[in-house]
């Protein structure tokens, strides 16, 4: 199954760090955070990779290349300077993916979750997409609604709602979106074409509303996300010392 790396964006929040270098290849003791990642793949049979990437892109390829020093396939699409959105940029993937199924995966998270789990759910529930998601720890505000039905159906997906609408929902259990995602291919038809178009805020609310299937995939397994300067330091503290962490 192909794993679709987003690492396109800007890393705005990860400035100055990502001036020179994308944030999928800041350093994490001493190889680029993506690597520990794509190694850990690898170490559990995924060796296909498309890379979506803009900022910074012939860092990316440089490094990589097309994946054979790492022991893996890597392909490349270069959305240039017109960032498209997390589904706007995926849609371009469209022709290089020819199986039922796909994994998009953010390049700035690291996990060791059971991807086979991962996807035996997806492929059981039958849903369109599934999202890998997290209990929302006690006492952690976030700025996102997400509650599920018993069969794990998405019952409430709302993206950075206002404060008063996230309130309605506070003695709910609640999920936290972890960017790692299963869908079949067929979300292909649902994406538009050149078209800045956005996972959490356009994709997901269109599935819930045409009742394509949409899922959670709950886990608790290690996960981090390193999408700004103080979690980096903060995760660069956590893991000292430490060859391997994945």
């Amino acid at each position: 199954m192909k794993i679709v790396v987003v690492a396109g964006g800007l890393a705005t929040r990860m400035r100055p760090i990502t001036e020179e270098i994308p944030k999928c290849l800041i350093d994490i003791n001493g190889k680029p955070l993506i690597q520990h990642q794509l190694e850990f793949f690898k170490e559990h049979g995924y060796t296909e990779f498309i890379f979506n990437v803009a900022h910074l892109a012939e860092k990316v390829e440089e490094y990589f290349g097309d994946g054979s020093e790492f022991g893996l396939t890597i392909q490349y699409i270069d959305e240039g300077e017109e960032l498209r959105g997390t589904a706007g940029s995926v849609k371009l993937d469209e022709d290089l993916i020819t199986e039922d199924n796909f994994i998009v995966f953010m390049g700035d998270n690291l996990t060791s979750m059971d991807f086979d789990k991962f996807i035996e759910f997806h492929q059981q529930k039958g849903g369109v997409a599934t999202i890998c998601m997290r209990p929302l720890p006690a006492g952690y505000q976030s700025s996102s609604v997400i509650t599920l039905h018993k069969d794990k159906r998405i019952k409430v997906f709302l993206e950075k709602p206002p404060m008063e609408e996230i309130e309605k929902y506070k003695d709910e259990k609640r999920f936290i979106n972890s960017g790692i995602y299963c869908f079949k291919r067929e979300v292909f038809k649902l994406i538009p074409p050149n078209t800045k178009y956005d996972f959490a805020k356009q994709l997901f609310p269109d599935i819930m509303k045409k009742k394509l299937g949409i899922y959670g995939y709950v886990t608790e397994e290690f996960f981090r996300e390193i999408g700004r300067v103080e979690k980096y330091d903060a995760f660069l503290k956590e893991i000292r010392d430490k060859k391997k962490f994945l």
